[in-house]
């Protein structure tokens, strides 16, 4: 998302944290992002509009800001966005993708010039095809001014319904990719259709004597992964960086993140393995199961399909 932020032009990001805000404190520090990053923390939750008040001192009150939700994945063409948020003279623009059930999301309204007229959050009255809410959104300092101050908000219930009652929001419709990624099976989901398409499928820095041939496609390699000969990936796996793969192991629509290791002649199927875990020799990981970060697993152990392990 930092990457997408600089191709948009936007030169400093703020995170609006809270759960594991230490944890993403360090993640943050340790990685060379695209932008400046600095870390804007919740001691209780603020739901969506309260962290942009909390926020507030870290903002240039006389430029425009860019909101995305941290669950959302797309190719949305944020600088197109901007440049039709400014020419439109709105207070807020707010990317709108379309759905087929738009019942989990929030329902935008539009007139002829794609203005938004009503603003409707989550209803299960929102049957069949609609532009929803994409969680990234153009604001101008006036809207931030109206975000109450100290307690939780809602940007989508009590803020976007007076703009819209007043004729000061536009839609701006997305055509591209975008997945809400906030459950796990959504989360897992996107992640094998975006491994269909061809830009998310680079590999490098690979220390592998298996040929990238064998590994079966689509499948993802992460920087600096470790696999070894006989090892079996694929059809999709993804490793994330720094991933070891011992000789013999079979890996298969798994998603693996950093630092895990993979013992000799595992086998690992249609499962989610956090980040620092070791997983031991001739292990057998059934389906559906999750695997939380820094867990060991003994050699010849067997999870059970649809096991969830906690650390």
């Amino acid at each position: 998302m930092a990457a997408w932020f600089a191709r948009g032009g936007v030169a400093e990001v703020i995170l609006a944290v809270n759960h594991l805000s230490d944890k993403l404190k360090v993640e943050v520090s340790r990685r060379k992002l695209d932008t400046k990053t600095v870390l804007s923390v919740e001691e209780t939750p603020l739901g969506t509009g309260g962290p942009i008040s909390l926020a507030s001192p870290l903002l240039n009150r006389d430029e425009l800001l860019i909101v995305a939700n941290g669950d959302v994945i797309s190719d949305i063409d944020l600088q197109g966005l901007i440049t039709a948020h400014v020419q439109s003279g709105a207070e807020a623009t707010i990317a709108l993708v379309s759905m087929e059930d738009a019942r989990p999301f929030g329902l935008a309204t539009l007139d002829a010039n794609d203005r938004i007229t009503g603003f409707e959050e989550k209803s299960e009255t929102n049957r069949g095809p609609s532009w929803i809410n994409a969680g990234v959104y153009a604001l101008t300092p006036k809207v931030v001014a109206m975000i109450p101050q100290g307690r939780s908000v809602s940007l989508e219930r009590e803020i976007f319904p007076v703009l819209a009652s007043q004729g000061e929001m536009r839609g701006w419709r997305h055509v591209g990719f975008w997945y809400d990624i906030g459950k796990i099976p959504d989360y897992i989901n996107a992640n094998r259709q975006l491994l269909q398409r061809a830009e998310f499928r680079e590999t490098t820095s690979v220390e592998t004597s298996v040929p990238m041939a064998k590994i079966r496609q689509p499948s993802y390699i992460g920087k600096n992964c470790r696999i070894e000969d006989t090892a079996k990936l694929g059809p999709y796996t993804i490793l994330s960086e720094r991933v070891s793969v011992k000789g013999g192991a079979q890996v298969s629509e798994t998603i693996v993140f950093e630092q895990t290791s993979l013992g000799e002649n595992c086998a690992i199927e249609d499962s989610l393995i956090g980040e620092g875990v070791t997983v031991g020799k001739e292990t057998r990981i059934g389906r559906g199961s999750l695997i939380a970060g820094q867990v060991v697993i003994p050699d010849r152990a067997t999870i059970r399909p649809g096991s969830v392990i906690l650390n």
